[in-house]
């Protein structure tokens, strides 16, 4: 076991579920202004373990979490007090970027020479919705307010390279996914995939300005100017000069690789690449837009690299069936945003300790695995933490042995061939 990762992850932790830290945090965002029974530490640590390691159900679960992890004996008013504050929510978003900015780490690079060397990272932004409270429905508006008026949904950023979240946010799930678009400076140099709903012409154009990329699924309703038509055979001279949507239903029921053009305003225009592939049982086109070079990724590998996005959606089930993320019966706008961050904390802390181990260990770790083995993990360190870290470099030593027998990726070379390894990724460390 390599013991300079297991020391800096150490030292990680420390820093970031550390008393002073976490009471720092309280103090900050006006959580916690005097230190009572449920101090930030102990909150903190008992909604991590309670949200990563168990079925919660409801907030008393949470409580009996406290109580056996400081034999004290809070009652449930004291403790509901803490979670109904305005500040609580804001408290666990820091600790959750707390948790993001000290445990993650690089752990996939492009393969040398591969095509996903262009790029500095992959990044991916979607979001997840659930329905909440329909007493919340002003806090939380839904889209469907004939069937649940309330519900959230958490706009998510996703680094590839990382395998972990950049960023997140809560919101209500009515506003629209475009509000929630990374700033365009922060995508220079790196491949931005989004779904067919962060569709917008205005911010491609300044990602494209800010020296980044993006391959973006196309609503089918997008009627560029057509400047050049490329199929397997060569170019489809017959259908440049006009609009997609006059000679759509006549093409070719291929993958097809286009220049298109759409005019902007102030007599500029905006020229891009679009790729299509027929979906046979659909009866319709995937429509990619993008502006990367054919000389980077061909008409087939823009396709295959598109399906990197998956990633993300593998994120929200792990967040859903392994760290709490639902729905709880509660029409406390805080308390319910509040125990959102706590879910996203206790599985950013699981995938940290993922990352560490396959770094520590040099064998490539599932993080679905490490996701379902909250309650073999989580307990000892959290009570390491309330006990000033006693014995904690051990007990990651434990963890990381553990991980390393229990949670290791079953078939290796098959993720090579069918899995995110065979776009061009291997692992940073050692040869997998």
């Amino acid at each position: 076991m390599n013991r300079n990762h297991l020391n800096r992850f150490a030292s990680a932790v420390k820093e970031t579920l550390g008393w002073e830290n976490l009471t720092a945090r309280g103090r900050q965002s006006g959580h916690c202004r005097r230190l009572r029974e449920v101090t930030p530490q102990r909150l903190v640590c008992a909604l991590v373990e309670a949200l990563g390691a168990q079925r919660v159900e409801s907030v008393a679960d949470c409580l009996r979490t406290l109580n056996a992890q400081t034999g004290l004996n809070i009652q449930y008013k004291p403790f509901h007090n803490r979670l109904v504050k305005p500040e609580f929510p804001r408290f666990m978003r820091q600790v959750f970027h707390d948790l993001l900015q000290n445990l993650s780490a690089r752990v996939l690079r492009p393969a040398a020479g591969g095509k996903l060397a262009h790029f500095r990272d992959l990044v991916i932004q979607d979001g997840s919705s659930f329905a909440v409270h329909d007493a919340l429905a002003q806090h939380f508006g839904g889209r469907f307010t004939a069937i649940r008026p309330a519900a959230v949904e958490i706009h998510t950023f996703l680094s590839v390279f990382q395998d972990q979240v950049i960023e997140a946010q809560v919101a209500p799930d009515k506003e629209a996914e475009q509000h929630f678009l990374p700033a365009p400076e922060s995508l220079r140099g790196k491949l931005f995939l989004a779904d067919r709903g962060y569709q917008n012409r205005a911010y491609w154009e300044k990602v494209q300005a800010a020296g980044g990329f993006f391959l973006v699924r196309g609503k089918r309703d997008l009627d560029p100017l057509l400047l050049k038509v490329r199929g397997p055979g060569g170019r489809l001279r017959r259908f440049e000069g006009r609009r997609l949507q006059e000679v759509v239903h006549v093409l070719p029921r291929r993958r097809l690789d286009l220049d298109v053009q759409w005019d902007r305003p102030g007599g500029e225009t905006l020229r891009l690449r679009m790729v299509l592939l027929w979906n046979r049982p659909k009866k319709r086109y995937l429509v990619l837009v993008s502006n990367v070079s054919r000389r980077v990724l061909t008409a087939r590998e823009v396709l295959q690299v598109y399906r990197l996005r998956w990633q993300i959606e593998l994120l929200f089930k792990e967040w859903k069936s392994y760290a709490n993320l639902h729905a709880f019966t509660s029409a406390k706008a805080p308390l319910v945003e509040g125990l959102i961050w706590a879910s996203l904390c206790a599985a950013a802390l699981k995938r940290g300790l993922a990352h560490a181990s396959q770094r520590a260990g040099k064998a490539p770790i599932s993080s679905r695995i490490v996701a379902m083995s909250g309650p073999h993990i989580l307990p000892d360190l959290l009570q390491s933490a309330l006990d000033g870290f006693r014995h904690l470099k051990v007990i990651l030593e434990r963890i990381f042995r553990y991980l390393a027998t229990n949670a290791r990726r079953a078939h290796p070379k098959r993720d090579g061939l069918r899995g995110r390894m065979q776009f061009g990724l291997e692992y940073i460390g050692f040869d997998s």
